[in-house]
């Protein structure tokens, strides 16, 4: 998904240079100072670095909000929180309140000098006994003749020292509570108003106040909008001010993450340096991943605000996951540095406080899950004064939604009804496997010429997903392992006549195949396998075993992994076709933990003759086909784990709904609230990730990196929500006849299918901590 063209990254050289240049060569001597230069903004207007979006009869550029994306991104690099935050109160936070409301009069009165940098304004809500409760502020706005007298206390206001003029929320009826809240302009040199300049932990380089207001008089001509509204006014801004501080947040982790690898490269404790320390290097691995899913989430919500359309729950969520993260990298970032991080002369340092407000401002995140929990539980519907409605960006076209509904009738008709069965059997019977292939399931990307569809991969997308939404590991284990392991290398790496006989029987669901890769003594360490394949005549003789294989009883056929060159590592293994039914094949099932209707077993292969036109591609070129295929695997996983976590939220809330203790529902007890809400965030956050890596996926990038990363954090979230949603069953949750039982064990290995997650925090830091290329090898 593209978000920014040409234009997008010639502002963004042009800003970077700017501030480079203008700005961080002075962030530590306006954090000694506790406060920025006025001349700064004036600079910046001059050089049209303000007003991005506003209209140009004001002044400004009337761009997309993407510039404004740029603009936040490029000062989080700064690593000042007190700079980033004073240029945001004004351009996000306190402004666009006369934009959106105001009256003709005060738009041309303020916003020119604000987007010229002449201005700085700041933003009055918070009072000393009225934080996120902005309905119980008691700033009265008395109305007298053709003003207002304003009497009352603001405090935490950014800019409140240095400001020219606050949006300010008063109570122009006292009684009404949120319908007796109003937004004036007021200017900060007016009569009565008493600045008293707080001390902070964090934020140093911004100034911030506290404002009394004395029987001040306002003209009534600096009413925004209507007497009353203001309060409604407020819950519309407060979505452009949450969202303003994901990019700049996310752009001050990824210089957190960039300096702790500088610093870990050239640091040497205990002979080496930290980089070759495993436990940071899975570190690294863990946060680089989460923040870009969280990078991935911020750019789709910025498209979703972008369109105009009003999404409460996706800022909350983006904005919840953005300051509860940013909080986590810098303290584990600060811990690489040791003593170090401590200094004050440290950048870490000053990252470390300065993050420590993001899960205050703007709402808390106590405030966020409250939000997210009355849209996901109680359904409630919050409605925009300033966005039109739309439908969410998808990639789904109508062709996707039609194929959606037939499987899921398919499912619910022909799968779900049995699944039981099929669970305490061990296994699918062969007959089912038929009428998948009758459907067309098993050959959606496999060329029409071998009776597959051709069709692109959000098809498959679609049918993993509501694969994972019947609550059966196993079944969709089971057809995964025969279309998306077996038949992938097939077509793949398959002559003609191996495609003529195994892709259009399998497409067809009437030879079931497995990939056997897994040794006994070799899980994902790839290149120690040991079966061997030896060469003799016309024949290769395969000795060896393979474990925990997915349909290793009863497929017809298995594509193994076998080693037709001990010596030679990685560079000495083959992909074999072997029919099952060989002489000297043997398969014992396995018992497991979860995946219950899938048969599993452990395949021997004892001096197995197997004709040398059954070698699958070219000999000793095994081990690239088998990483190539692990990208589309992985993703495949983290599709599953995706989906499977939004039904098993969807099960949780039909069980909050009915079950009543103590009195009253479970979903009316806020700690049970608060955890959907979390989980809820996280799942938007890694299915936007997810589908931005299908995305480019499907455009032909090889992405061992990313998809790495999607199948780390996606099966996490799957094994923590699983684990979360039974507990909230108490003990009905530990019962085999309700769902979540099955649906705790088998998601227990989405983390082990497709490499570890071990394994791929091994993966994804050689990549950005060794910087390694792994690059596609197709023969």
């Amino acid at each position: 998904m593209t978000y920014f063209s040409k234009e997008h990254k010639e502002f963004r050289q042009r800003l970077r240079e700017f501030l480079e240049k203008e700005v961080q060569p002075h962030i530590a001597e306006w954090e000694e100072a506790g406060s920025i230069p006025l001349s700064i903004w004036k600079k910046m207007g001059d050089q049209d670095f303000l007003g991005l979006s506003y209209p140009k009869e004001y002044g400004g550029k009337a761009l997309d909000y993407f510039y404004d994306v740029v603009f936040n991104e490029e000062l989080g690099k700064m690593n000042s929180g007190g700079f980033v935050i004073t240029q945001q109160v004004v351009q996000y936070m306190s402004a666009p309140y006369i934009l959106n409301y105001g009256s003709e009069h005060l738009k041309e009165k303020y916003l020119p000098s604000i987007i010229s940098g002449d201005t700085v304004s700041c933003i009055a809500i918070t009072e000393p006994e009225a934080g996120s409760d902005i309905a119980n502020i008691q700033t009265s706005a008395e109305a007298k003749d053709d003003h207002y007298i304003v009497n009352g206390t603001k405090t935490f206001v950014t800019n409140g020292i240095q400001g020219s003029f606050a949006v300010t929320a008063v109570k122009t009826d006292l009684e009404a509570e949120a319908k007796g809240i109003s937004l004036l302009v007021i200017d900060l040199d007016s009569e009565g108003i008493h600045k008293t300049e707080l001390k902070k932990l964090g934020w140093q380089s911004s100034d911030t106040a506290t404002l009394t207001f004395e029987n001040v008089k306002v003209p009534k001509e600096n009413l925004i909008g209507e007497t009353g509204k203001g309060f409604e006014y407020l819950m519309n801004g407060l979505q452009l001010e949450r969202l303003c501080l994901v990019p700049s947040a996310i752009a001050t982790m990824e210089y957190a993450l960039d300096e702790s690898l500088r610093y870990m490269a050239n640091r040497k404790t205990f002979g080496k340096n930290l980089n070759k320390v495993q436990v940071l290097r899975h570190k690294m691995a863990q946060l680089t991943s989460e923040v870009e899913a969280l990078k991935a989430f911020s750019y789709y919500c910025a498209k979703v605000y972008n369109e105009g359309i009003y999404d409460v729950k996706l800022i909350a969520s983006a904005k919840l996951i953005a300051t509860e993260l940013h909080e986590k990298v810098a303290t584990q970032c600060l811990q690489i540095f040791g003593g170090s991080g401590f200094m004050e002369d440290h950048p870490l340092a000053r990252m470390y406080r300065d993050t420590r407000v993001g899960t205050l401002s703007a709402g808390s995140s106590e405030m966020m899950k409250d939000i997210i929990a009355k849209v996901v539980i109680d359904k409630k519907e919050y409605t925009s004064l300033t966005h039109t409605e739309t439908k969410h960006p998808s990639p789904f076209n109508e062709e996707h939604d039609l194929f959606r509904a037939s499987v899921k009738d398919f499912l619910k008709r022909e799968v779900i009804p049995n699944l039981d069965q099929w669970e305490e059997d061990g296994e699918v019977p062969r007959e089912v496997y038929e009428k998948f292939g009758a459907m067309g399931y098993f050959g959606l990307r496999f060329p029409e010429a071998y009776g597959g569809s051709d069709l692109d991969i959000w098809y498959e997308v679609v049918l993993h997903e509501e694969l994972s939404r019947i609550n059966s590991g196993g079944f969709a284990a089971a057809m995964g392992a025969h279309f998306f392991l077996a038949m992938v290398h097939v077509n793949g790496s398959g002559n003609e006549a191996q495609k003529q006989k195994y892709l259009t029987a399998g497409n067809e669901g009437k030879l079931i195949g497995c990939l056997a890769v897994t040794e006994p003594d070799t899980g994902s360490d790839v290149k120690s396998i040991r079966t061997s394949a030896v060469k003799e005549g016309d024949h290769y003789i395969i000795n060896g075993a393979k474990t925990f294989i997915t349909n290793g009883v009863n497929s017809d056929y298995i594509v193994a992994a076998v080693k037709t060159n001990p010596e030679a590592g990685y560079y000495g293994i083959s992909m074999m076709l072997i029919e099952h039914d060989r002489k000297g094949v043997s398969a014992t099932k396995l018992n497991k933990l979860g995946w219950k209707a899938s048969d599993t077993g452990e395949i021997g292969l004892d001096n197995v003759k197997v004709p040398l036109e059954n070698l699958l591609g070219e000999e000793n070129h095994g081990f690239f086909y088998i990483m190539q295929h692990f990208v589309s695997e992985r993703l495949s996983i983290a599709a599953g784990s995706v989906s499977g976590a939004e039904y098993a939220i969807e099960l949780t809330l039909d069980y909050m709904n009915q079950r009543a203790v103590f009195g009253k529902k479970i979903k009316e007890f806020q700690v049970l609230r608060h955890r959907i809400a979390q989980m809820s965030a996280e799942i938007a956050c890694n299915k936007q990730f997810l589908y931005s890596i299908y995305d480019r996926h499907s455009k032909g990038e090889y992405l061992v990196k990313e998809a790495s990363m999607a199948k780390l954090v996606c099966s996490q979230m799957l094994d923590r929500v699983t684990f979360e949603c039974l507990q909230m069953f108490g003990g009905n949750g530990f019962m085999e006849d309700y769902p979540l039982a099955r649906m705790w064990r088998d998601a227990r290995l989405n983390q082990i299918g497709g490499g570890t997650s071990e394994i791929l925090c091994e993966i994804i830091s050689k990549m950005i901590v060794d910087e390694k290329n792994y690059a596609s090898k197709t023969a």
